[in-house]
């Protein structure tokens, strides 16, 4: 039976993107020569040099300037770290999209693409405010 999940993203440089996510505030768990790891949550994110990426899919990377194949999204615990997360973004060269804002009332977020172009979502959620069927 299922065990884990982690998820792999293919970086063009893999030096820039780790130096990127450490000034987010996450912390290795793994780094290696072709691929570092980063725990967001629970779960595992391997950042992936592009040939070695790869080499696992067998299959052409998709570019990201033209397309998005998912949007990885985290918690926060409030609307501060929420607004503190953006900050770190802007400063350290990612490209918020879709900027501060309310969402339906019950969540807080912006969204944002990493050096890669690769799509993130950081939102806060107030489960007490959340609509009830």
């Amino acid at each position: 039976m299922t065990k884990a999940l982690w998820i792999s993203l293919p970086v063009k440089d893999l030096t820039r993107s780790k130096e990127f996510f450490l000034s987010l505030g996450f912390e290795t768990m793994r780094d290696v020569p072709e691929m570092v790891g980063f725990k967001i949550g629970d779960v595992p994110v391997m950042m992936v040099t592009l040939s070695e990426f790869e080499k696992y899919t067998q299959h052409k990377i998709t570019d990201t300037k033209e397309s998005s194949e998912v949007l990885l999204s985290f918690d926060a615990e409030n609307k501060e770290e929420v607004d503190l997360m953006a900050e770190k973004v802007a400063n350290a060269g990612g490209e918020i999209f879709s900027g501060l804002s309310d969402i339906q009332g019950w969540m807080y977020g912006f969204s944002f693409a990493d050096l890669d172009g690769h799509r993130w979502e950081t939102v806060y959620l107030d489960w007490d405010n959340m609509p009830k069927e």
